[in-house]
């Protein structure tokens, strides 16, 4: 049983949280997200967090142009919960599709032999 954890959301978390749209997001938009904080200094360490998130279950897809890191997507981002905190994958129910099976039709056309 997966247990989500509860309290203070971490630094990675609230990366987590930039990252939940699933579309690309540059460093420069992750690094405005902590302008002004206190944790604004440590953001250099964005590597290590997004290795926190690979850890929590995050898939994390890099975009590079050459060797400069220009974005980072969340491809599993539907596992994440708004927090940022991963649950798992959602189990959803199976739909059950009724098919309705008619009496056969009857050609009107006469069979030449």
């Amino acid at each position: 049983m997966l247990t989500v954890r509860k309290g203070k959301v971490n630094r990675h978390e609230k990366i987590t949280q930039c990252l939940l749209s699933g579309k690309p997001v540059s460093p420069q938009e992750i690094a405005d997200v902590f302008k002004g904080t206190d944790q604004e200094s440590v953001l250099y360490r964005l590597s290590t967090n997004i290795y926190n998130i690979r850890k929590d279950g995050g898939i994390i897809r890099v975009l590079k142009d050459g060797r400069k890191v220009s974005g980072y997507q969340l491809v599993n981002h539907t596992e994440f919960d708004a927090n940022g905190r991963y649950r798992g994958p959602q189990k959803v129910a199976p739909v059950i599709i009724k098919t309705e099976v008619s009496a056969p039709v009857e050609s009107t056309e006469a069979v030449t032999a």
